[in-house]
């Protein structure tokens, strides 16, 4: 998404304009900032506490359940990992480069690779502001993970999940392919292969295999000590606000690249154009 909305989109903004917001109430109404200061109070801990916070990402994270290769009988002949980031920083070991998010999903990719090492291992996704090629240092890490060289494909160009998934769905045809991505991020991720696949003749099947999930127990094993504040807490607060404004934003996205198609005089034109 565009810059400004990742800003809108951190708890830590939020609590600050609510907390600028407290301050001018108190200088036009006093009597109402003891109300607000209580209310602030309360979304800050709820914000900060992983089971009320998880009951917003559950929604999102619980649509698609983790791969299974025996429940999934059809054949993979491409599994594709989505991007998120890493750092350059020569002193970090190579397990170290990949951030937590791409590690997840990298490890995932990896896993479904030795169940099924037929498979191309597809690599995505742009950083400009990197040394090192994003895909390219995912490569290198599949490679110490013992995946063979040979199966791996990078795909350096796309910056955003759109083009990821215009790059996916040029590339694998009506292959069978695996999708991995955060577990988050998947409902974005399948609305966008479902507006394109409408676009295409002959569509492959794309099965989500959703990982990095957030929600890591449900309501019957919560204890009172998981109702403390802590910082992940607030870190998933902020992922969770990132995708939903992420699904609002899609929305007007898809709606003008409808549009564009529309204009263009065909269902395939807008395909692998990147925005």
């Amino acid at each position: 998404m565009e810059f400004p909305v990742k800003i809108l989109a951190s708890p830590a903004v939020i609590l600050l304009l609510l907390a600028l917001l407290l301050v001018m109430l108190h200088q036009l109404r006093p009597g109402a900032a003891k109300a607000g200061s209580i209310l602030l109070l309360l979304l800050i801990w709820g914000g900060t506490t992983k089971p009320l916070v998880d009951q917003l990402a559950a929604p999102l994270e619980l649509q698609y359940p983790a791969y299974n290769n025996t429940t999934n009988a059809a054949p993979l002949q491409h599994i594709w990992v989505l991007g998120c980031n890493h750092q350059d920083s020569p002193f970090l070991p190579l397990t170290s480069q990949l951030a937590p998010c791409s590690l997840a999903r990298v490890s995932e990719g990896i896993r479904l690779w030795h169940q099924q090492p037929t498979a191309l291992l597809h690599f995505s996704g742009r950083i400009d502001d990197r040394i090192n090629e994003h895909s390219e240092v995912a490569r290198r890490y599949a490679i110490a993970m013992g995946v063979a060289p040979e199966q791996i494909r990078l795909h350096q160009q796309p910056h955003n999940t759109r083009e990821e998934i215009q790059s996916l769905l040029a590339a694998t045809g009506p292959d069978t392919v695996a999708l991995v991505t955060s577990a988050m991020h998947m409902p974005r991720t399948m609305r966008w292969v479902a507006f394109y696949q409408q676009q295409q003749t002959k569509p492959g099947l794309i099965i989500a295999a959703p990982t990095d999930f957030s929600v890591r127990r449900l309501s019957h094993e919560l204890k009172p000590g998981h109702f403390i504040p802590t910082v992940t807490a607030l870190s998933a607060l902020g992922y969770v606000h990132y995708e939903y404004l992420g699904l609002v934003l899609q929305q007007w996205q898809m709606s003008a690249d409808t549009d564009s198609v529309l204009v263009q005089g065909g269902p395939d034109a807008d395909l692998t154009k990147p925005e």
